[in-house]
Parts: C-alpha cells; structure tokens; sequence
C-alpha cells in the first residue's frame, strides 16, 4: 500500500514479513510454478483498468513514478500545446487592442 492516500497496516506488515520468512526465497521451480499459472488464468483478460478520473491519474502517474528524466513526451507535449494556446490569446488580445 504505498499509495500517498493510505498507509500500510503495520500488523499486516509484520504478518506479511513473518510469511516471507516462513517460506523462504523463490525458487526457479516455483517463479516457472507461478508463471505457467499465471499463463493459465490470464487475469489481464478480465482486468478492466481503471474507472474513475482518479484512478486514471493514479494510473497515468505510474510511469513518471520512477523516471530520471523530466516531463515526459506526451506531458511535454501537453505543456506545449498549452503554451502556444497562450500565445494565441495573446496575440489575439494584442490584435484586439490595436484594432
């Protein structure tokens, strides 16, 4: 839960760091084990993605998450757009004073 809206349950936490513990380490077997199920349910076949604006912003944020760089293209691209829509009233402000 590493979501800026909630925080983790330490008890939970603690209960989850215990199980790991208990179980041990992944092995090869067992990633191969859990990929062929995965293989065989296919839960990205039912996932239906996110619904509400929020949630499409929390998802949209998912990439920038970890990013080096700066803005991103598509944001780049969006502060551009916003730019020369700027310019253009102000033009047309200016076109409107001196006429």
């Amino acid at each position: 839960m590493n979501s800026s809206n909630c925080t983790a349950n330490p008890k939970r936490v603690a209960a989850g760091k215990r199980n790991r513990a208990k179980r041990g380490e992944i092995t090869t077997a067992g990633l191969e084990q859990l990929r062929q199920a995965a293989l065989i349910r296919k839960p990205w076949v039912h996932s239906t993605g996110p619904r509400t604006s929020a949630g499409k912003a929390r998802s949209a944020a998912n990439g920038l998450a970890r990013s080096e760089g700066g803005a991103s293209v598509r944001g780049a691209r969006r502060e551009a757009a916003a730019l020369q829509s700027l310019f253009a009233d102000l033009a047309a402000a200016r076109r409107a004073l001196l006429s």
